[in-house]
């Protein structure tokens, strides 16, 4: 097969060295099901009533989803075609047609997720009184569908370069390219796209979120300082400024949590892409194998990464994420309690003997059906029942 996706292509090299068994056969699958796990976990902490307030938790949600489509797809693109010894794309004309475009699409997914996560962190702590006005919750889903739908489009050019012949001879023409020259315009523009211009804005988002953290911490530091020998009438406003505190500390942990992740899609992401990039500048059809998974590697671990740099940086998060084991627990203990006293019930009454009731001990009223109906009478007699009321403890009473 010729060079049409770096992923397909591994397992048609003859090199094969430590570094490539390690990668592939411990570390990927590993990351495959941590990432898997822990973005799940990511996106039930994320849609928790704490956090879906904030508008940058709809990012961190598609940020996860993208991140498991795009680990998922590495098992067809690389894990799976090693074990085999046969290249998927080989077996089938779907996926001789759409194995790249999946790893373009959800790459390019993840890459703007984190750029919107920047963008609404730089409002936060550059135009915190403009940021109600351009960061809501409707803006954030139009942003979310446009990129969505501006990825699918753009990525719409690779099945259209790619060739399948299942009656080929010869395994590695079987899903060939068949316009190469468009392949790589559309692949560099793509490329472009997917992590040039995302690595830029992150580079200089991140600088200005970095540099205003830094001059507020100085400023802080110097008004408290202030406040010390000054402390007269503080009584009156002390609960206004420690809710302002507060609100301004969770503002700089999520900002804190953020930039960590961006900063690792950066690290973690760039390197496989200045070697696609050296490929096409050297012509090279047939990737050097230990390169090519190590720069695969990094970029499957870093969708499986977030998780700890959540659970790492962000005390909220932690918070949020043992509320739900906490909750999981205790429904269980609860169950468990449940059937616990359904099973009791059920044996107290199957223990008792069915010949072990004296039927002579029965009042007449239950001998017989009908004498309770005659023995009515018109007149009311009122009964008072005390019990425990709902509220404070107090004790209410009903009469009857």
């Amino acid at each position: 097969m010729t060079y049409a996706n770096n992923s397909t292509n591994l397992h048609h090299t003859n090199e094969k060295s430590l570094i490539v068994y390690i990668c592939i056969h411990f570390i990927m699958p590993w990351a495959v099901a941590i990432g898997v796990i822990g973005n799940l976990l990511s996106i039930l902490v994320f849609a928790r009533r704490e956090m879906i307030k904030f508008c940058v938790s709809i990012f961190t949600i598609v940020l996860a989803v993208s991140d498991i489509l795009l680990l998922t797809t590495s098992l067809f693109n690389i894990i799976l075609p090693d074990y085999l010894s046969i290249s998927l794309s080989d077996q089938s004309t779907f996926w001789c047609h759409f194995h790249g475009y999946f790893d373009l699409l959800f790459a390019a997914l993840s890459g703007y997720s984190v750029v919107f996560i920047s963008v609404e962190r730089w409002f936060s702590i550059w135009k915190p009184f403009k940021k109600a006005q351009y960061v809501t919750f409707k803006a954030t889903k139009i942003t979310v569908i446009s990129y969505i739908l501006i990825s699918v489009i753009l990525f719409s050019w690779f099945p259209l370069t790619l060739h399948y012949n299942p009656n080929a001879s010869n395994s590695v023409e079987t899903c060939r390219l068949s316009r190469p020259i468009a392949y790589k315009v559309f692949g560099t523009i793509s490329v472009i796209f997917t992590y040039i211009v995302p690595f830029f804005f992150l580079g200089v988002l991140n600088t200005l979120i970095a540099y205003r953290l830094h001059v507020r911490q100085n400023t802080s530091i110097k008004r408290s300082l202030m406040e010390t020998t000054n402390i007269v009438g503080i009584d009156s406003t002390s609960s206004a400024r420690k809710r302002l505190q507060r609100q301004r500390n969770t503002d700089r942990n999520i900002t804190f949590m953020l930039i960590t992740v961006a900063i690792a899609f950066m690290v973690m992401s760039f390197p496989f892409q200045i070697y696609w990039f050296y490929m096409q500048i050297r012509q090279l059809t047939v990737p050097n194998s230990t390169l090519f998974t190590l720069t695969q590697t990094f970029r499957y671990l870093n969708c499986c990464c977030n998780f700890f740099l959540y659970s790492a940086t962000s005390s909220l998060f932690r918070r949020e994420l043992s509320e739900i084991f906490n909750c999981t627990n205790s429904l269980n203990t609860n169950l468990k309690i449940t059937n616990t006293d359904d099973d009791y019930k059920r044996r107290s009454l199957l223990a008792v003997p069915l010949g072990s009731i004296d039927r002579t001990n029965i009042s007449p009223e239950h001998n017989s059906p009908i004498s309770p109906m005659l023995s009515q009478t018109p007149s009311k007699k009122h009964e008072t029942f005390t019990f425990p009321g709902s509220e404070n403890g107090h004790m209410s009473q009903c009469k009857i």
